[in-house]
């Protein structure tokens, strides 16, 4: 069990505050619950309290661990709400083209063929490959991660990339994994069609993907991928056999795809770079978009979401990084932050909410155990102190790490300086 800890810091975002349905366009710190000179105390894997450093020190039991960063802003642990690290291999080759004006000589069945190598030995394959990278992203302060399968697109080999999820869902030393089935992130190369290749997943893997841990079912509706009819008979589907519905969509060009899944209730509908306005206000009130900035500067991609539409209408933008090879090898969500201001003209204060409160909604996390915000009570002790003098200056920074102490249920897991 985890000791317990009394943490000091400058300040406090818990992102709860007075109202706890506080949205996210115009959101400011002080409407997130900022505390100045806070503390927070954990027992196990909770927070017992959390407030003024004043009144949570009378509560201090005598073994407690003090750990000083009244240099820092503590903030919730950051959520990745897209993510693809199961792969093996990388795309420099693609990248260096790309910059030479050049076609990617590549491309994602390089992946592919790589990671099915790779799943001969699945427990070698996670700890000599996909465990560092899962470190490195807790490190960064990444206490939750959503994971997509997709990189075997065979059914035994999607279900391997399931098992390895379901079998690291709680390590200690990772962030905590949700899991989502992305069988239908391409057409294979033993298939013919697009249709041919979703028979066989409507047929053999929807059915089983629940029983491998996935809590989610994903699939790429672009031109060139699949289609929006595609789409919407395998998302029918995956609801029909219980899991929860996300989809890429619109990330390279505009394909309809986004009006569809607002119909069907998605849970996330991601990237969503060629959404128009109008298409926008639709999709603020039914769904969370997870936008993935760093794709959009990696790919230079013409276009992104209309985010201050969504905001100004009550939705939310969750910040993701899309970590994979080809597209975008970040996995850094202090980078996506700045990518996020920087590009969807996010505020400081709405970056942060997007890393972590909307991020929260869009994978269900803030139903376990509260993750995304920091509360006293059924809390989980998860939360991260970074280096900075003013809450203002998340996002402004980026490139490296400035977290100096990670928390995972109430356990240090990072310290950086």
């Amino acid at each position: 069990m985890a000791e317990s800890l009394f943490v000091r810091a400058r300040e406090i975002i818990p992102c709860m505050g007075r109202n706890s349905d506080v949205t996210q366009g115009g959101v400011t710190f002080d409407e997130l619950g900022l505390i100045r000179n806070g503390a927070i105390l954990t027992e196990g894997d909770r927070i017992v309290a959390l407030g003024p450093e004043k009144d949570i020190a009378r509560k201090v039991p005598p073994d407690a661990v003090e750990l000083d960063v009244r240099d820092c802003v503590v903030v919730p642990g950051f959520i990745d709400a897209h993510s693809h690290p199961l792969f093996a291999g990388d795309r420099e080759a693609d990248f260096d083209a790309r910059i030479r004006g050049e076609s990617p000589p590549q491309g994602m069945l390089h992946t592919v063929r790589l990671t099915r190598e790779a799943l001969r030995d699945p427990a070698e394959f996670y700890e000599a490959i996909v465990g560092p990278r899962l470190r490195m992203m807790l490190a960064h302060g990444t206490t939750a991660l959503e994971v997509k399968t997709g990189y075997a697109l065979t059914v035994d080999g999607e279900m391997a990339l399931l098992d390895l999820i379901a079998a690291h869902r709680n390590d200690p030393d990772t962030p905590r994994l949700v899991s989502t089935f992305l069988g239908a992130h391409m057409v294979p190369p033993e298939f013919d069609s697009a249709d041919h290749y979703l028979d066989v997943l409507v047929a053999d893997a929807l059915p089983e993907v629940r029983g491998h841990g996935a809590a989610y079912a994903d699939i790429f509706c672009e031109p060139g991928f699949f289609t929006v009819e595609q789409s919407r008979r395998y998302l029918i589907e995956a609801k029909r056999h219980g899991l929860l519905a996300r989809i890429h969509v619109d990330e390279m060009s505009p394909g309809g795809g986004a009006v569809m899944a607002a119909s069907l209730g998605v849970e996330a509908m991601d990237h969503c770079n060629f959404l128009s306005p109008a298409q926008a206000l639709d999709v603020a009130h039914s769904t969370i978009v997870v936008s993935c900035p760093a794709t959009i500067a990696f790919l230079e991609i013409p276009k992104r979401p209309p985010a201050r539409e969504i905001l100004d209408v009550g939705g939310a933008i969750a910040l993701a990084s899309d970590f994979n090879p080809g597209t975008s090898p970040c996995f850094n969500l202090q980078t996506v932050a700045y990518y996020g201001r920087k590009l969807l003209g996010l505020t400081a204060a709405e970056a942060l909410y997007g890393v972590t409160r909307a991020a929260a909604r869009s994978t269900h996390a803030s139903s376990q155990g509260g993750l995304g915000a920091l509360w006293a009570g059924d809390c989980f002790a998860d939360f991260v102190a970074l280096e900075m003098d003013d809450p203002r200056e998340f996002g402004w920074y980026f490139g490296g790490n400035m977290a100096k102490l990670v928390v995972k249920g109430g356990a240090v897991v990072g310290v950086t300086r």
